[in-house]
């Protein structure tokens, strides 16, 4: 028996950290992202044993559970422990945990670890769910089962696929699906390029401090935050409208709000990378997810594309090609009849 499911990870075009629940819970967030191309997939197959047996090929870990011991999720692999331990009654059963991003990087490849395990143990049991519970599911998880200081809109993004405005309030989230004038999502698809850093870093710290500066109502956190709020709203607007250059230069002014939030949301490297790329043609950017590594994320006209890849190579970042999805998480594969049976 083996079943086989996949979820994509996302980039956020804007709204970022106002998905943190000290945040939203207080002011309301709201957030811009679409899910890409790159997945992270779940592999689940009978064992040979009655022990639990959980592989990551990301980060070399192996992890083992005899049948009738006491299940924790401390140690490593805590989130997909503690996935396993929302469903139950895994004895006698492999999970292989692999990803097409490097860990670490800004995509929300966590969230879609435990989207992509959500989907597929829920498939596993029987146990039907649609894409907006199993992000429910996964938000409720890493949030309050884990205590991570973590937002939603990873796991939405992932669940849901394609490009969406989410609304994130004390009492739910609110999926609105965008719609781009003919032709100018294909445009826009082309003229989003990641540039990989070459760091991967632990977002904890990072999203630690905005959450803290949050609860504290910090007034120049605050203010910042409210500034990318009101910037994702304007961006909404450009997209529906199709202005994608003034997107471009929405983009820029948030990037420049998150910088300052925190010390170590960027550094010399990203913004020496930053400033080459906009010399170079490219319109607007930002650093995906909480900062301090992972992906370089540009707007750039198709014609200023090889001048700007040529720049960032010279600093050895190096461009990873991508599209947009838009099926979100799911079930690739259900073998639930064993060969010869």
């Amino acid at each position: 028996m083996l079943l086989i499911a996949r979820a994509p990870v996302r980039i956020s075009l804007g709204g970022g950290s106002t998905d943190l629940p000290a945040y939203y819970n207080q002011f309301g967030g709201a957030v811009i992202n679409t899910a890409i191309n790159r997945y992270i997939y779940t592999f689940i197959a009978r064992g040979a044993t009655d022990a639990l047996q959980i592989i990551s090929s990301d980060f070399r870990v192996f992890y083992r559970h005899e049948a009738g011991q006491t299940f924790s999720t401390d140690g490593e692999l805590g989130l997909a422990k503690a996935v396993i331990r929302e469903f139950g009654d895994t004895d006698g059963v492999d999970i292989f945990l692999a990803s097409q991003i490097p860990p670490g990087t800004g995509l929300g490849g966590s969230g879609a670890v435990a989207v992509s395990m959500i989907t597929a143990l829920a498939a596993w049991h029987g146990r039907r769910m649609s894409n907006a519970e199993i992000a429910e599911m996964a938000c409720d998880i890493s949030i309050n089962r884990m205590g991570l200081p973590s937002g939603k809109q990873d796991e939405y993004g992932s669940a849901i696929g394609g490009l969406n405005h989410f609304i994130f309030t004390r009492d739910g989230t609110q999926i609105n699906p965008l719609t781009l004038p003919p032709g100018r999502l294909d445009t826009l698809q082309r003229r989003l390029m990641l540039f990989f850093t070459g760091k991967s870093r632990n977002s904890e710290k990072i999203l630690q401090s905005q959450s803290s500066a949050s609860r504290q109502q910090d007034p120049a956190t605050l203010e910042r935050m409210h500034r990318i709020k009101a910037l994702c709203a304007q961006i909404l607007e450009v997209l529906q409208s199709g202005d994608l250059d003034g997107f471009a230069e929405l983009m820029h002014q948030s990037w420049q709000q998150k910088r300052g939030i925190a010390s170590d949301v960027t550094n010399n490297q990203i913004d020496t990378a930053y400033d080459l790329a906009r010399q170079n043609g490219a319109l607007g950017g930002k650093i995906t997810g909480a900062g301090g590594g992972g992906f370089l994320m540009l707007y750039c006209h198709e014609e200023h594309q090889p001048a700007v890849t040529r720049a960032l190579q010279g600093l050895n970042l190096y461009r990873m090609d991508f599209r947009f999805d838009f099926e979100g998480a799911q079930v690739l594969l259900d073998q639930r009849v064993t060969v010869g049976g």
